[in-house]
């Protein structure tokens, strides 16, 4: 039998040359996410108070109208928490009183990967705070409870890692803190039926857990 060499030879040139050409594309491999440090996944719950404790039936603040300001008030998934995706987080509740006035203090606490810049988130509650000075917000609990509430003027931390703010909405008040150092950042909310709850107090005690826990690990 004859075999044309020549038709051979260019086929097989050419399988050759389309292999030579063939791109392999190596799927990229996830990046590493930085570890949660100087405080650990593990401290999380360190965060929060002696005092705090699981909450078996909460009737937690859970949407915001405007969306914009749902970090002033909402206690589900609080934005000045979750916009930044926490490596952990914890919650838990209890009563305490100051004088004459009895709140409900939610703690939430959060722990970063290392690259968590606190300035940063510190910075944009304070811009938060600020653009929705003058909206009113319209507030549903999980028990269907609806609220407006309003921002009351601004008060002073007295620290670059803490700010805090309080709304009311007449016959009912919170008092609000959100501190932020190193790679964790603990929001506090004190409600009642009148503001003036000493919630700066909580958030320097809450600073000062987050300096332990971090001079612990370093």
């Amino acid at each position: 039998m004859t075999v044309n060499v020549t038709k051979l030879g260019i086929a097989l040139l050419l399988c050759l040359a389309l292999a030579g050409c063939t791109r392999v594309i190596d799927t990229p491999l996830p990046k590493a996410q930085p570890p949660a440090a100087p405080i650990t996944v593990g401290q999380v719950s360190d965060l929060l108070s002696e005092q705090a404790q699981p909450d078996d039936d909460p009737n937690l603040f859970v949407t915001v109208e405007p969306e914009e300001c749902a970090g002033l008030v909402r206690e589900v998934d609080p934005p000045f928490l979750f916009d930044t995706t926490p490596a952990a987080h914890d919650g838990g509740q209890h009563f305490a009183e100051d004088g004459e006035l009895s709140v409900s203090v939610v703690e939430m606490v959060a722990v970063y990967p290392a690259s968590f810049d606190p300035k940063a988130a510190v910075d944009e509650a304070k811009r938060t705070i600020e653009s929705c000075r003058n909206d009113t917000m319209f507030v549903t609990a999980m028990e269907g409870q609806e609220l407006y509430f309003r921002l009351l003027p601004p008060s002073d931390s007295g620290s670059p890692d803490m700010v805090l703010w309080s709304v009311e909405s007449g016959g009912w008040a919170c008092d609000n803190a959100y501190v932020a150092a190193h790679n964790a950042a603990i929001e506090l909310t004190t409600c009642g039926e009148v503001n003036g709850y000493d919630v700066r107090s909580l958030a320097e005690a809450a600073l000062e857990r987050i300096e332990k826990l971090a001079n612990m690990s370093l």
